[in-house]
């Protein structure tokens, strides 16, 4: 036999070696009584921790436990969990992220189970927040719960901790006010549920990376367990009686036993119930009613109910309201009466700018205040204090409400204000617009916002004119001032000939000095970007491009005779240059 043929044998030999002993390891590791995991695989890594786990089903098995924890054997997720025959489970609460799982599987059989080994895998780390879930038990729209029923919900996917509200409205707290109940799937109050209530429970959701939001509120009602109707009640504030009652008083009763709520009646008429027909108020023994009539009588009657029925024959008081905040004339002394409070602010204000902000204030004792800016109808709360800072011109309003004494308590007493403010900007020139009318010319004054301005061509003192055109004025030396009728500030502009420009040109075809044009199209450091031509009555002959050859001093084809004409000389930044020239022909 050569070499190949004994390699060959040698890799045959040490394959065939490696088959038994995997065999064999596999047997001894694999005991009859314990499963192996499948999904996830033992070592595995990532794992979601609302992944299903599955193992290989062992033979004779009729019941299989489940232990699951964070620790070799561990129990502190699962301890002895049935899953049934079935090979596979969802743990109910999920797996806490970024650890090792440590399962045990252990199949039971008539004779017996067998301690196995644990196996584990990691999980994956949980980047968003869980998905909402809500009430199972008692089923949302349930009647007639137990008074002691253990409230119970499936597992939020992702979820490590639930955070539960109770209330007896919709999207209230008042039972139980975001209570965390950690990484629970079930609650059952300390005390005893009210009989013939209707509870709203939301459950929210949470992980580190936060809480589950627009969960779905449930609710159920509990069972009803009275047999007789609750003995009455009635009024004891207001007494029976009382005069000079607030327009907006606290209604008080006594409290009654085996009741499950209140009915309360108020008219204007004894019996009457034109302001409140039997209204439920629930368990709650006072109630404030808001904005009574003045000077009105009112009978009220409060009857007590509970499943067996309501109190019969219950006794009605009255009251009479106050005349208010007036004015009015006081009854006994004959005085002009008048509570609402005074607020001493102008209709208009008017402010520069330079002084602005403007600030406003409200110097007495208030209970309430509010500030607001109304724009397109709309109104903005821009301040609740005394003081008030305005930077922007509009329309205003101040609502300031006090508190004041009376036989039967307080009166809240409102007053309200408007006023305008303008925030006044100084003149700003944004141009001159020059006409010339022989040896003077014409401008108008461009500003950039209109305002209650006045003009001026003479010095900063005047005079000055309301009209934003100045005529005849000298044009070797034009300055323009525009102020503020406010003093709110001035602007002014200065506008020489300049040097730039030639006094005249010669057109007579010698080729010297045939053109007028600009000198540069820089002049003073202003870029000219078009030049306007008038003769001495101030119509435009032409228009040129400093860029150009120039005027040849011919209008609509025709060459004209010698004369003085203007220029206006246009720039970048609105700076206008003007000036005169003469056209010669010798």
């Amino acid at each position: 036999m050569n070499l190949s043929s004994k390699e060959s044998c040698l890799r045959f030999y040490l394959i065939g070696l490696f088959c038994v002993f995997h065999v064999f390891a596999k047997a001894a590791v694999q005991d009859t009584s314990c499963a192996l995991l499948i999904s996830p695989a033992q070592g595995e890594t990532n794992v979601s921790v609302i992944a299903p786990i599955s193992f290989e089903p062992v033979a004779g098995a009729v019941n299989y436990f489940i232990d699951l924890g964070t620790t070799a054997g561990g129990t502190d997720i699962l301890d002895n969990f049935s899953v049934g025959i079935s090979a596979s489970f969802n743990p109910p609460q999920g797996m806490p992220e970024s650890t090792i799982i440590y399962i045990t599987v252990r199949a039971f059989f008539v004779s017996g189970s067998q301690s196995c080994n644990s196996q584990s895998f990691t999980t994956e780390d949980v980047t968003v927040i869980p998905s909402c879930t809500q009430v199972s038990f008692p089923v949302n729209g349930a009647v007639d719960v137990s008074l002691n029923t253990t409230i119970s919900w499936p597992y939020a996917p992702r979820a490590t901790g639930y955070i539960i509200n109770i209330g007896t409205s919709p999207g209230a707290v008042d039972i139980v006010n975001g209570q965390n109940l950690g990484n629970m799937l079930t609650y059952n109050s300390a005390v005893d549920l009210d009989p013939g209530t209707t509870y709203y429970v939301t459950l929210i959701s949470y992980n580190e990376n936060g809480q589950a939001t627009g969960c779905t509120e449930t609710s159920f009602t509990t069972e009803n367990i009275a047999t007789e109707v609750p003995d009455c009640t009635q009024l004891i504030a207001p007494i029976d009686g009382a005069t000079e009652v607030a327009l907006t008083p606290i209604l008080e009763w006594q409290a009654v036993t085996n009741v499950e709520g209140y009915l309360i009646r108020i008219g204007t008429i004894p019996g009457g119930s034109d302001v409140l027909a039997n209204t439920d108020i629930g368990l709650a023994t006072s109630t404030a009613v808001l904005d009574f009539l003045e000077g009105t009588t009112y009978y009220v009657t409060i009857t007590p109910f509970n499943a067996a029925g309501e109190a019969q024959n219950c006794t009605q008081t009255s009251f009479t309201t106050t005349f208010g905040c007036g004015p009015y004339t006081d009854g006994i002394t004959g005085e002009m009466v008048d509570l609402n409070p005074i607020i001493d602010l102008a209709e208009n204000y008017e402010i520069c700018r330079d002084n602005a902000p403007l600030i406003l204030s409200y110097p007495d004792s208030y209970e309430r205040i509010v500030w607001s800016a109304i724009h397109d109808g709309e109104m903005a709360t821009i301040s609740s204090d005394a003081l008030v800072t305005i930077n922007v011109s509009g329309v205003y309003m101040v609502e300031v409400s006090t508190e004041t004494v009376i036989d039967s308590g307080t009166i809240i007493c409102t007053a309200t204000h408007s006023f305008e403010v303008s925030i006044i900007d100084p003149p700003i020139i944004n141009n001159l617009v020059i006409s010339n009318q022989g040896n003077t010319v014409n401008i108008l004054v461009e500003l950039e916002e209109e305002g209650d301005f006045e003009y001026s061509s003479t010095s900063e003192n005047g005079p000055y004119q309301s009209s934003a055109l100045l005529t005849n004025i000298d044009a070797t030396d034009i300055q323009v001032y525009v102020r503020d009728r406010n003093s709110c500030g001035m602007d002014s502009r200065r506008i020489k000939p300049d040097p730039g420009f030639p006094k005249y040109f010669t057109p007579n075809g010698d080729g010297v000095n045939d053109t007028w044009q600009v000198r540069g199209v820089v002049v003073n450091g202003e870029t000219v970007t078009s030049i306007e031509i008038y003769d001495r009555f101030g119509k435009r002959l032409k228009t040129i491009s400093p860029y150009g050859q120039g005027w040849d001093g011919s209008y609509q084809g025709k060459m004209l005779f010698d004369n003085g004409f203007w220029y206006k000389a246009n720039t970048r930044s609105n700076v206008t240059f003007t000036g005169y020239f003469a056209l010669r022909r010798y």
